[in-house]
């Protein structure tokens, strides 16, 4: 078998006289039971070369044993993927070895992002008609024993605010204390004062007492301050609560305790907000009649959890069972026995369980790229089964014996196991690619079609001819592909050329968006959270500068070097938050102190001028008491904001967005909010200019990196996939020429298919793009069927092999494309667009390689010598 020269591409001499077409050997072999034994020994000795005969022969003889076997693995394999659990956390969706990536990790789990649960409360009337409703909902809320914390409204019982509004001016900084103190001069007394008159024309009950409290405005500065940077949420500050500004809509933000992809815990958390819910409408049923027409939605990453894992298992399920049941009715079709169908459905369904198992125990958990998995390991792994069942009815005579017939299976045996390793050596390439959800892909796919070829190459031997198997369906044959393929060579050849020129001009338009957005698995809770992002203007697009140091006060520093840096380059396009809002450097504070100091104003004399101008605009007296009390604190040089004093107040949730402690280090962030385009590479010289040890990150940033990585982590998925391809395919031809003729059919067939789908204008994601390098391994398969039975087995012509493997390809590459086929109803968006990709890929690569290639063959064999 491996004595050809190389570059031959057949055996040299006359083709020998034969009557059975395509064996190779003389119509008496396994003809006369008289003569079986001597005939037999003849063959094995012919077929001594093929390493795939005494796999076949011993599962021949050994079927009860393989039977058992199959049992056990099937036992096994249910056993395992009842463990599976699946996890739709995004952070395994990003590459692991960046540090932007790392620094989003430490974000995401030190400031808790993602672990929060969004409460929308929302009413046609009004959502303050409803306060008591809510009310008694965080009531219970807090009560649960699910819950960590939960924040209603910014300034709530609990929170003591006065430590803040005692220290204003400092929260101001030097230039906001500046235009602070002038409202404390008799002029800036008297407008602020007027100003209190008119809001308190307002029917809200709120305003009064913020009047009261600060009646120059000093709070109102501090809010404008965060407002300006995006600090809180936006809500109307008139009602109670975070209320959105039609005043339909309430929000409530709570903390849970367990992780936000514990599945256990995750319905334990929902089965808890639903008695909450309960509880708190059965309280106010009497007081509030019209409570029942308030809605209550969560949102958050705990319900986006819960409802992608029901994605995943769902569409895992239907995806599965949908792409067997549509191979199995169509192999039934094509051959009419229902044995094919037990034939295809045992190694198919064993594959499947144990790949699943297996990677789920391995790794633990799964992601949603496995809810695709098994229509694609059911397409690719009913290409042998097919392929190998076709050579059985082939080589299955009335007056030959079934072992007969299934030792002759060995050449194409060998052919198929080495199609099925190209594809799996693909697939596990991508374990080398530094994306997360393509390995895991890449594992399950991979390790199921080699479990699946396994299976095929001991289970048909074993079932082949037996009793429940004896009857056997009727032969395909495509002798029209033949004929047309060997009068048309020629001009199929330069029609390849010109469609692969054109093609090729066309696939440069290939659109391709490599956000990890798209890799987001899409359920009603991502677009219900969005909603309220849009609705609250929670950060969405937020940029992240994180840093990191054994003591506080540099990060507070290092984070006002970058407002002041942000300000004077990238003024208007960037807006940052950080702890500097709450927390102020001890240099601003003291400059704040100092100011101060050299003011003059003191607490009696502004008591005075307060109680002056009120007197003559009309306010009783006492009417501001609140905030004449705290004069002599709000005015006093000494005090100062702290980190402890800001934890001791009991604002430690809204604190706990800008730094957190862990392990006797500080961790602070600063929210960056991008108004349109902004240069992220010049951004991120300009963090690290601010200081070294920031680092920039978030969504935005990370997209940046894999446009700017992509290149080259898709050229070493294709290098890797094709080495490795190229590599099996020669260790089994021996032929340079050879290799690269398997080959070719599926380079052209990407030129198409790249083609194809640009004019369709379908749009890549990374995870079709990288995918696609899978099919180096599946479409190579189609050319090794077609070389392997010309060139290795060598007695065919080109138009006799295409007639004997022409139709086991095509029924090979349709089963292939019912598999992929599923993932186009997919309702996880990456999975659709990649199974839209593959029926064009596959679809252009069989054409390539039942037509192209055999007319280059036919072609080249009619140069002449000199020529060639």
């Amino acid at each position: 078998m491996y004595s050809m020269p190389s570059g031959s591409m057949r055996k040299n001499g006359p083709r020998p006289n034969r009557s059975l077409t395509g064996t190779g050997r003389s119509s008496r072999t396994c003809m006369r039971r008289g003569a079986r034994l001597s005939s037999d020994l003849r063959l094995i000795k012919r077929m001594s070369g093929e390493p795939m005969a005494p796999v076949l022969l011993f599962a021949r003889r050994h079927a009860r044993l393989v039977v058992l076997s199959t049992i056990g693995a099937a036992l096994v394999g249910a056993w395992l993927v009842s463990r599976v659990s699946f996890d739709a956390n995004i952070l395994r969706l990003l590459p692991q070895r960046s540090r932007s990536v790392a620094s989003f990790q430490t974000f995401l789990r030190d400031f808790g992002s993602l672990d929060h649960l969004y409460v929308l409360f929302e009413a046609a009337d009004g959502i303050g008609e409803h306060t008591g409703l809510v009310d008694a909902y965080v009531a219970a809320l807090r009560r649960a024993p699910d819950i960590e914390s939960v924040d209603a409204q910014l300034f709530e019982p609990g929170k003591d605010w006065s430590y803040l509004s005692d220290r204003v001016l400092y929260l101001l900084g030097p230039d906001g204390a500046r235009a602070a103190l002038d409202r404390f001069s008799p002029n800036g007394v008297e407008r602020e004062l007027r100003h209190a008159r008119d809001l308190l024309s307002m029917p809200a009950p709120q305003v009064k007492a913020i009047v009261q409290e600060d009646p120059l405005g000093l709070l109102a500065l501090t809010r404008d301050r965060l407002g300006r940077r995006n600090g809180l949420i936006a809500a109307d500050p008139t009602q109670e609560g975070y209320v959105s500004a039609d005043g339909r809509s309430r929000l409530v933000i709570v903390k849970p305790k367990g992780a936000p992809f514990d599945t256990d815990f995750c319905k334990e958390l929902f089965r808890r907000l639903s008695s909450v819910e309960s509880e708190a409408r059965h309280s106010v049923g009497a007081s509030d009649p019209e409570a029942a027409t308030v809605t209550i939605q969560v949102a958050g990453a705990y319900r986006v959890a819960l409802e992608a894992e029901d994605l995943i298992r769902r569409e895992g399920v239907v995806n599965a069972i949908g792409s067997l049941a549509l191979l199995l009715i169509m192999v039934f079709a094509l051959f009419r026995t229902p044995w094919i169908m037990l034939y295809g459905s045992i190694p198919l369904a064993l594959a499947a369980l144990l790949t699943l198992g297996v990677n789920g125990a391995a790794r633990g958990s799964l992601t949603p790229a496995t809810s695709g998995s098994a229509g694609m390991l059911f397409g690719l792994g009913i290409d042998g089964i097919v392929v190998l069942y076709m050579r059985y009815l082939e080589e299955r005579r009335p007056d030959s014996s079934p072992e007969c017939a299934i030792r002759r299976m060995a050449g194409t045996a060998s052919s198929v196991g080495l199609a099925q390793m190209t594809t799996a050596a693909t697939f596990l390439a991508l374990l080398f690619v530094d994306f997360p959800t393509l390995q895991e892909l890449g594992a399950l796919v991979g390790v199921g079609i080699l479990i699946c070829c396994g299976f095929t190459l001991v289970l048909l031997p074993a079932l082949l001819g037996r009793g429940i198997g004896s009857q056997t369906g009727r032969p395909l044959a495509s002798a029209w592909l033949g004929r047309f393929v060997s009068r048309a060579a020629t001009p199929l050849v330069w029609g390849g050329v010109v469609a692969t020129v054109a093609l090729g001009a066309a696939a440069v338009r290939l659109r391709l968006d490599p956000g990890i957005e798209k890799l987001q698995a899409r359920t009603s809770a991502t677009d219900l959270e969005e909603n309220i992002a849009a609705r609250f203007s929670l950060p969405r697009d937020v940029l992240l500068a994180v840093g990191e140091s054994q003591h506080l006060e540099p990060l507070i520093e290092a984070g006002e070097r970058l407002t002041r840096s942000l300000d004077a380059r990238m003024p208007s396009r960037i807006v940052d938050t950080g702890i500097g809002l709450l927390l102020p450097s001890a240099r601003s504070q003291s400059a704040v102190a100092e100011m101060l100091s050299k003011s003059g104003i003191t607490p009696a004399s502004a008591r005075e001028a307060i109680e002056t101008a009120a007197a003559r605009i009309g306010f009783r007296p006492g009417s501001f008491s609140p905030f004449l009390d705290r004069l002599p604190r709000l005015l006093d040089p000494a005090l100062r904001v702290t980190y402890e004093g800001l934890a001791a107040s009991g604002i430690g949730s809204i604190l706990s967005r800008f730094v957190a402690r862990r392990d006797g280090r500080f961790e602070t962030v600063t929210y960056l909010y991008p108004r349109g385009s902004v240069d992220f590479d010049a951004l991120g010289l300009l963090t690290r200019a601010s200081d070294p040890a920031l680092q920039l990150t978030g969504l935005p940033i990370i997209n940046h990196e894999l446009r700017s990585r992509l290149l080259f982590q898709f050229a070493k998925g294709i290098a890797i996939g094709t080495i490795v391809v190229a590599i099996l395919i020669y260790a089994v031809f021996r032929s340079l020429r050879l290799t690269l003729l398997a080959l070719a059919p599926t380079a052209v067939g990407f030129v198409w298919s790249a083609g194809v789908l640009a004019l369709a204008r379908v749009e890549l994601d990374l995870f079709s793009l990288f995918a696609a390098v899978t099919f180096i391994g599946i479409a190579v398969d189609y050319g090794i069927y077609v070389l392997y039975r010309y060139a290795i087995e060598g007695h065919e012509a080109m138009p006799e092999v295409l007639a004997r493997t022409g139709a086991p390809i095509m029924i090979a590459c349709a089963t292939a494309l019912v598999g992929y086929g599923t993932l186009v109803h997919s309702s996880y968006g990456p999975l659709r667009v990649f199974g839209i990709v593959s029926i064009v890929t596959l679809t252009c690569c069989l054409v390539t390689s039942i037509v192209f290639l055999p007319a280059f063959v036919i072609h080249s064999e009619r140069w002449p010598s000199s020529a060639r």
